[in-house]
């Protein structure tokens, strides 16, 4: 929800008054800049804050300029995270057959030139991509009913009248946070690129996408293509609540900044993943070659960063690579749809993210009572092993795997119905186990509620008298 220009805001600020900040503004040669603030958890806002730009109150922050100078001071308070608003950019795709001018051609060919060049009138093209994550291993019998859910696409549009593209299942967002320009449109392409890796139709032409159905439910939030370079990072939490409120369950975004962690996006993924059960993917970067920085959202824990790799399962150069990577995914060469009407190639994370949101969507839709937590866990304990043994900054947990996924799922749900076991308070089964977890992770990081998860299954212990630590966990949190 925006908060309006004109609507006052108030906080209570502990050593700075209204006096202080206007003889502040008198006497300082510095600028305003654009400010987050964020009010501390049990501190009710008091003091008028009336020069305010917008801000989102599912996520508890407004937006104002302010002199950096007083927001040093507001920070200081026991009461406020005060941030500056920082700005994030679109992950642009990676030219690895030249220069990166050449990429820019692309961009303008017509659909016809694009068509002709791919030879996709008629023949439908199987992007390597698709098999590769064993999309096709995984019933999507699920897409004819109710069951299916919701993927919030944030970038640059889509080209609503692609005929190889979902149309009947697809709304989106047009408002304030794009300046109103149309979400059934894509000058770029990017967008168009990233659902139709995502949920390009099985119709005997083009090409065919993770989870493909006339009525597949995209929700689109056109956050680039206005006309701006940029967006403010308040902007992207304001987005995927947009995500959020159409009923979205997973959120694909292709986009970042490099800087610094933000509370009041700490606080804000949290809540999407705990709070509102929905799964934020995001992709790590294109860095590689240069700097392999933590890269935000992607770095945030609460996020899952997507890097990626080629058809031969080889990490690509461009992929940044850190200890905030979580699965990989293919992104080299990627068929998919393009704007007006076309297809094109593509490389780079933003290709590799969508693999992981349609995935996600596509197991998820098997399981729908399982926590977004549970689906998240699932993905990287599933995932295909690459590189060193184990987790790794390059490949993460592993290559996606969607059949793997799948078949963790299923063995864990059969027998968390069948597991039942003692410990403190009595006779236990999985579901309170799996609540417990979900619990811990909200109130501490994932290392302490790891620990205590740990100390609850230890003290377990079956009909038998076994112990049976391990297979308490293995069993009814997936980990």
């Amino acid at each position: 929800m925006r908060l309006h220009r004109s609507l006052y805001v108030f906080f209570s600020i502990a050593h700075v008054n209204n006096a202080e900040l206007g003889r502040t503004l008198a006497n300082s040669d510095q600028e305003p800049k654009r400010f987050i603030i964020t009010y501390k958890e049990g501190h009710a806002p008091l003091l008028p804050l009336s020069d305010t730009l917008g801000g989102s109150s599912e996520n508890h922050f407004v937006i104002g300029e302010i002199l950096p100078e007083t927001a040093a001071r507001m920070n200081e308070t026991d009461e406020l995270y005060v941030e500056e608003d920082v700005q994030y950019r679109l992950i642009q795709p990676i030219n690895l057959d030249g220069d990166p001018e050449e990429k820019l051609s692309i961009f303008s060919n017509s659909s016809s030139e694009q068509n002709s060049r791919l030879n996709l009138r008629s023949t439908e093209g199987n992007p390597y991509g698709i098999a590769m994550v064993r999309a096709p291993q995984v019933s999507r019998a699920w897409m004819y009913g109710p069951r299916t859910k919701k993927i919030c696409i944030i970038d640059t549009g889509y080209n609503y009248d692609h005929g190889d593209l979902p149309a009947a299942g697809v709304s989106g967002y047009t408002g304030y946070l794009n300046n109103h320009i149309d979400w059934k449109q894509d000058g770029h392409g990017h967008g168009t690129h990233v659902a139709g890796i995502i949920g390009a139709l099985n119709n005997d032409r083009g090409v065919v996408g993770v989870a493909p159905h006339v009525n597949l439910p995209l929700h689109i939030v056109r956050l680039f293509g206005g006309g701006a370079s940029y967006v403010w990072a308040s902007d992207v939490i304001s987005a995927v609540q947009e995500c959020v409120n159409a009923g979205s369950n997973v959120v694909n975004m292709s986009l970042g900044r490099n800087g610094e962690p933000m509370q009041s996006e700490i606080n804000a993924y949290r809540k999407f993943l705990y709070d509102d059960n929905v799964l934020v993917v995001s992709a790590s970067g294109n860095s590689g070659a240069s700097s392999n920085a933590k890269f935000y959202p992607a770095a945030y824990e609460n996020v899952i960063s997507v890097a990626s790799v080629a058809e031969n399962s080889l990490r690509d150069s461009f992929s940044t690579h850190n200890a905030q990577v979580n699965l990989a995914a293919p992104g080299s060469h990627i068929l998919s749809t393009f704007k007006n009407g076309g297809y094109t190639r593509l490389s780079g994370t933003s290709m590799s993210a969508p693999h992981v949101s349609g995935v996600a969507a596509l197991v998820w839709s098997h399981f729908r009572s399982k926590p977004a937590i549970v689906i998240k866990r699932a993905l990287f304990d599933s995932a295909t092993d690459l590189g060193p043994p184990g987790r790794d900054n390059y490949y993460g947990h592993g290559l996606l795997n969607a059949k793997g996924a799948y078949t963790l799922l299923r063995n864990n749900y059969k027998n968390a119905h069948r597991f039942k076991f003692k410990t403190f308070g009595g006779i236990k089964d999985c579901r309170w186990l799996q609540i417990k977890a979900i619990g811990l992770q909200r109130k501490f990081d994932i290392y302490e509620a790891m620990n205590r998860l740990d100390r609850i299954c230890k003290l377990a212990r079956g009909f038998r008298k076994q112990i049976i630590y391990t297979k308490c966990k293995k069993t009814c949190f997936i980990l």
